[in-house]
C-alpha cells in the first residue's frame, strides 16, 4: 500500500510537511485498511440517510463517499456499513474499513470512482453496484466528522459528471433537527 500511497495524484499532500505526516503514519503503520474483521471494538456513531449505487445504467450511475476525519489525537479505526432499503441493522451488504490517523480525512465510497471525480480510499468488497439505502458509520473513537455525497455519472468508466447531491448524516439513534 505504500507504494500506492505516494504516486503523483489529488491524493498526495503538496506541502511538505504534510507529505512527511503521511510518510511516517505509513512506516508506523499507522493508516491502513482494515480487515472487515469482526471483534474489533466500534459503535455506530452516525447515519447516513441516503445511499445510492447503480452501475446498471451507463446514461445514470450512482456512488455514494461518505469522507469521515479523525479529530482524535488517536488512530481510530473506523467502519462504513451500507444497507439497503427496508432492511434493518443486521443485514449488511457492505463495509468499507479503514484506520485512521490523528487529523487525516479518508473517503470510505460505495464503489470505485475515476480519481478525476474524487479519491476513495476505501470500498466494500463487493463493490455495490445495484443498491440502495443507507449507511451507518461506526469508529472506537467519537470524535469524528462525517459528510456524505452521492455522484450521479454517466459513462462505462463514470467518465461524464451529471450531479452530486449532500445526504443527510444524523446522530445514530436520534432524529435530525428537521432541517
Amino acid at each position: 500500500m505504500s507504494n500506492e500511497l505516494f504516486i503523483k495524484g489529488p491524493h498526495v499532500p503538496i506541502e511538505e510537511r504534510a507529505l512527511e505526516r503521511l510518510k511516517r503514519a505509513v512506516e508506523l503503520g499507522e493508516l491502513e485498511k482494515l480487515p472487515n474483521t469482526p471483534g474489533i471494538p466500534n459503535v455506530p456513531r452516525y447515519l447516513v440517510t441516503y445511499m445510492n449505487s447503480q452501475t446498471v445504467n451507463t446514461q445514470m450511475r450512482s456512488a455514494t463517499v461518505v469522507s469521515v476525519t479523525n479529530q482524535s489525537n488517536l488512530i481510530n479505526r473506523v467502519f462504513v456499513t451500507f444497507f439497503k432499503g427496508f432492511t434493518d441493522d443486521s443485514s449488511p451488504i457492505g463495509t468499507a474499513a479503514f484506520a485512521i490517523p490523528p487529523q487525516f480525512t479518508v473517503d470510505f465510497a460505495s464503489r470505485s470512482l475515476p480519481s478525476e471525480l474524487t479519491v476513495t480510499n476505501a470500498v466494500p468488497n463487493p463493490e455495490l453496484t445495484f443498491d440502495e439505502g443507507r449507511a451507518i458509520v461506526s469508529s472506537m473513537w467519537p470524535e469524528i466528522g462525517v459528510s456524505a455525497r452521492v455522484y450521479y455519472t454517466a459513462g462505462d468508466n463514470d467518465e461524464r459528471l451529471h450531479a452530486i447531491t449532500d445526504s443527510k448524516v444524523v446522530i445514530y439513534s436520534r432524529s435530525n433537527s428537521g432541517d
